[in-house]
């Protein structure tokens, strides 16, 4: 009898500010106004997710959009989305995102 593996949705983990958070796929996710959400952050749970039918290069870059969410809320900051977004664009362009991917520690 053959075993076939389950895929994990759990990509990796990420050290962020001496906190390890778990980075996974998520599929799906709708916010209360409709709009589908391409990743998200919890840091009570110590997660970030990403939606898993993502372009690698999307994924990479809302990931990087997540961490900088993380980093703000781990420091008492006020932020909000556009800020977040404009950020993480600049940084893209510089490879930072490819730079966090690429730290992930892959399980």
């Amino acid at each position: 009898m053959s075993r076939v593996a389950k895929k994990s949705n759990k990509i990796g983990n990420l050290n962020i500010g001496g906190h390890v958070y778990k980075v996974k796929h998520m599929k799906d996710v709708n916010k209360k106004d409709g709009r589908m959400l391409l990743g998200l952050h919890d840091v009570k749970e110590q997660t970030i997710m990403v939606d898993i039918d993502l372009q690698k290069s999307r994924k990479v870059e809302t990931l990087l959009h997540e961490v900088l969410h993380v980093i703000y809320t781990n420091t008492g900051c006020d932020h909000d989305e556009r800020a977040i977004d404009a950020l993480s664009n600049g940084l893209m362009q510089l490879g930072v995102g490819n730079f966090i991917w690429d730290k992930v520690k892959r399980v």
